[in-house]
Order: structure tokens, then C-alpha cells, then sequence
């Protein structure tokens, strides 16, 4: 029987959101990628959180080309 990988949790800090509209494309470049299975953006914390099997460069590419800028977070919240 082979091995299931446990789903991986990702957080990044989203710079330029303001409105629910860039919310709402900020999910939806996310939810787009291969591997992505749940999307969650907190517009006021200016926080995404991703599940699902996808490398943080992929995260950042797919938002640098919708003109937000991102970066992970650590567990605590740092870079």
C-alpha cells in the first residue's frame, strides 16, 4: 500500500489587498494551481492560507503575475 503524504499548510503575506475584489482574485490565482486544495485569505490580516501539495515558489509566482507581492510565513508569523 503506498505511503499518503499528510497535506501540507502554507501562509504567506500578501502585500497590496484592499478590497474584497483583490481578495477574491488573490483566491482565485491560488485556488488555480496544480496541488492546491483549500485557500483561505484573511484581507485585513493581509495573510493567505494554502493546503495542499505545492511548492512556495509556485504560491508567489502565481500571485507576482496578478501584481500582489507575497512571501511565506513562518509558524509564528515571521519571515
Amino acid at each position: 500500500m503506498p505511503d499518503i503524504a499528510p497535506q501540507r499548510t502554507q501562509r504567506l503575506r500578501i502585500e497590496g489587498m484592499t478590497c474584497l475584489a483583490c481578495k477574491d482574485k488573490v483566491e482565485q490565482a491560488l485556488r488555480g494551481l496544480a496541488g492546491v486544495d483549500a485557500v483561505e485569505v484573511d484581507l485585513d490580516r493581509g495573510i493567505a492560507t494554502v493546503a495542499g501539495e505545492v511548492q512556495p515558489e509556485d504560491l508567489i509566482n502565481a500571485l507576482s503575475s496578478t501584481n500582489y507581492q507575497a512571501r511565506p510565513l513562518t509558524a509564528d508569523g515571521e519571515l
